[in-house]
């Protein structure tokens, strides 16, 4: 028998399932992205991940860029994983919660873009190094495909948010909270 979905019931088991789902399908969307990346523009595969588990993990100032370290992507691996099913729980959480607030699916709105974003902040202001072998459309478009496996994955998932985000404009209040005057004209 199917659960009624409560609104109410954040964290919820089938959130923290889908968002952690959804976390890993975007983190292989990226891992994909860049290993493709790699091989085609830097002639290596793994050299993402290997800078970035230099920089941002093992915290080395001048990372190699030439030849992959497994020690550096296993690491940057485990970091890259979980900090993607934190996301996909959060995102889960406020796709479910999106099913009836038009305040939840304008949250949802801005944290995908938010997270378009956030990456590349990470990389300027950890290193110029990092900021310098990341060119922003390379961030933008692994960010931007992993979004939208994400949300074609919690969207496949939430057929009521998916008819909400018609019947409604994004932050509206939900009709018994508009306040009338009273005034017949």
């Amino acid at each position: 028998m199917a659960r009624v979905y409560d609104p109410t019931d954040y964290g919820r088991p089938t959130d923290l399932r889908e968002g952690v789902s959804a976390g890993l399908i975007g983190a292989a969307v990226v891992a994909l992205f860049y290993l493709v990346f790699d091989i085609a523009i830097r002639g290596q595969a793994l050299i993402t991940p290997t800078v970035l588990g230099e920089v941002l993990v093992m915290q080395r100032p001048d990372p190699d860029m030439t030849a992959a370290n497994i020690t550096s992507v296993a690491a940057y691996t485990v970091v890259h994983v979980i900090a993607f099913a934190l996301f996909g729980i959060v995102l889960a959480m406020l796709v479910a919660r999106s099913e009836r607030s038009a305040l939840a699916r304008y949250a949802t709105l801005q944290l995908m873009i938010v997270f378009l974003l956030f990456f590349y902040g990470v990389l300027y202001v950890v290193s110029a190094t990092t900021a310098g072998a990341f060119p922003f459309l390379s961030v933008l478009a692994a960010n931007a495909l992993a979004a939208l496996a994400m949300g074609r994955w919690l969207w496949m998932r939430h057929p009521a948010a998916r008819g909400a985000w018609g019947r409604e404009p994004l932050g509206a209040a939900p009709e018994k909270d508009v306040v009338t005057t009273g005034r017949q004209s």
